[in-house]
């Protein structure tokens, strides 16, 4: 059976090579894979609705991923989602019953406020197993 994967993508991988291996695993098997790219917004942006910078980011973030998964398997089903994320990954559930989630995001100085414990927030509210992958500002994994 095929198990269905939800990857929060706040950031891209530049170095997947170096991706921990269950995750490298998994990245190649026959999983049914949703990405969801949460758009980043300021406070200020977020009140004014000034969101469409940050929508354009999301997509240009959501296509480097598809594009770069669709390399070595079917390209992944995706979408952008809120910036508020766990509504973004509600969202995504909502669709896509999914058996695990990968977060993908930055290192905490980087950290907008929505990303900020997401993985947790994911555990604690779907009761979803999540893992966190840290990106640090060029796009390397980091330690996490």
């Amino acid at each position: 059976m095929s198990q269905r994967i939800l990857i929060v993508a706040n950031a891209v991988i530049t170095n997947p090579e170096d991706l921990p291996q269950e995750i490298h695993a998994q990245a190649h098997s026959p999983h049914d894979v949703l990405v969801v790219a949460p758009i980043h917004t300021s406070r200020l942006q977020s009140w004014c609705s000034d969101i469409d910078e940050a929508q354009r980011n999301a997509h240009r973030r959501l296509n480097d991923i598809a594009a770069d998964i669709g390399s070595f398997r079917e390209p992944p089903l995706t979408q952008i989602g809120d910036e508020d994320q766990l509504a973004a990954v509600s969202d995504a559930l909502a669709e896509f019953p999914a058996d695990a989630c990968v977060v993908v995001t930055r290192v905490p100085d980087e950290q907008n406020r929505n990303e900020r414990g997401i993985a947790q927030r994911i555990r604690d509210r779907h009761g979803l197993p999540t893992t966190t992958l840290l990106v640090d500002r060029d796009g390397r994994l980091a330690a996490s």
